[in-house]
């Protein structure tokens, strides 16, 4: 499951790439309100990946005791 992960992820990345390079084609974003919108969901993007990048939604929760079961 680890390499099918690892090739959505290269898909995911070089689809955005291309998007990118076909969005720059566009004449509002060449201008300097779309430059910021550029910037805006770029920002917006990472900082949702620094934030939230370790969560892994696959896991279910444990309801275990913070203690250590060996110790008495």
């Amino acid at each position: 499951m680890n390499t099918f992960n690892s090739i959505l992820y290269m898909l995911a990345v070089i689809g955005l790439l291309l998007a990118s390079v076909v969005l720059s084609e566009s004449f509002y974003l060449r201008s300097p309100s779309g430059v910021l919108l550029i910037f805006g969901v770029g920002l917006f993007m990472s900082l949702g990946f620094l934030l939230f990048g370790h969560i892994r939604f696959d896991e279910q929760p444990t309801d275990k005791d913070d203690e250590n079961p060996l110790r008495t």
